[in-house]
């Protein structure tokens, strides 16, 4: 309960002090904000007319940026999911089936060489 009382007297004594200074600049601050709204008219309608344009262009040569990079790392996608595919063929059947295939060899014989002394 004392929480709750605490908040409120605080409370209070803010808006005691927050609404006076509300009311001094919405007589001066409003007044001030629109004069310099007005002036800044000009600059923004320049802004417009030389920005646009060049908005425009950097607009197009990001588009076309953004293509070349994403048909880079698609093609550079391809050829490294294609290695990884050969990596994985290798190792889960060429490899096996050339050790089955030594191990045989091995076991029954196959060639017999014929070393010299």
């Amino acid at each position: 309960m004392f929480a709750l009382a605490k908040f409120l007297f605080v409370s209070a004594i803010t808006l005691f002090f927050l609404i006076p200074a509300a009311l001094v600049l919405a007589v001066i601050g409003l007044p001030i904000a629109a004069v310099l709204g007005v002036l800044a008219l000009p600059v923004l309608l320049v802004l417009f007319i030389v920005g646009l344009p060049i908005f425009l262009v950097l607009l197009v040569v990001g588009a076309v940026v953004g293509a070349v990079v994403g048909v880079l790392f698609g093609v550079l996608g391809a050829f490294v999911g294609l290695t990884v595919g050969a990596i994985k063929l290798v190792l889960f059947v060429v490899l096996p089936v050339a050790f089955v295939g030594w191990l045989l060899m091995r076991l029954f014989g196959g060639r017999q060489r014929a070393y010299s002394a």
